[in-house]
């Protein structure tokens, strides 16, 4: 009978530690939860305040235009799916109207203001086929028109003081990522 009672007080207290055991892993269980939710909710928030700034060089060329399908498409969807949002910006390059005064050519102001105002329209067609594009698949752009210099410079400009993360434009046959 001693012994009976001296395997039921074992038995209890073996139960009593067996239970503390189990509600100690429970508590860490919790714990852990409550920290991976913690830790998604921070993750998430950091893709959040995260903006991905993305320059799109446009021109009158196929090429151009085809690289802003294809960040609208496929980069956009990534960055947006993993919660994170963005600075689409369209940039153009206007080229100086060319005047050639010489002997042969001497144009009048008329004449000139005619053909800004023609590069004008065109720059507006441009940029007109390339936000179409990024109305299809629902991107928000903004359009930036840069006048005179060159453009591959200016284009770098542009990305530099927008910081961006990176910069789309068309190949002109050079092939892809240059």
């Amino acid at each position: 009978m001693a012994n009976q009672i001296q395997e039921n007080s074992i038995l209890e207290e073996e139960g009593e530690l067996i239970g503390t055991r189990i509600r100690e892993e429970s508590e860490r269980e919790e714990e852990r939860a409550t920290e991976i939710q913690e830790e998604s909710a921070m993750g998430k928030e950091k893709l959040a305040i995260h903006t991905v700034n993305i320059v799109v060089a446009v021109n009158e060329s196929q090429e151009s235009l085809r690289a802003c399908k294809w960040a609208c498409k496929h980069f956009l969807a990534d960055h947006t799916n993993m919660g994170q949002s963005y600075n689409f910006t369209l940039v153009y390059v206007q080229p100086p109207v060319c005047v050639s005064s010489g002997p042969a050519y001497i144009f009048s102001g008329e004449v000139v203001h005619m053909l800004e105002h023609e590069e004008v329209r065109n720059t507006q067609k441009i940029l007109k086929r390339a936000m179409d594009i990024c109305n299809y698949y629902n991107v928000k752009a903004k359009t930036l028109v840069v006048t005179g210099g060159n453009a591959k410079e200016k284009i770098c400009e542009v990305a530099q003081k927008k910081g961006a993360h990176f910069l789309v434009m068309g190949s002109r046959g050079h092939g892809p990522f240059i």
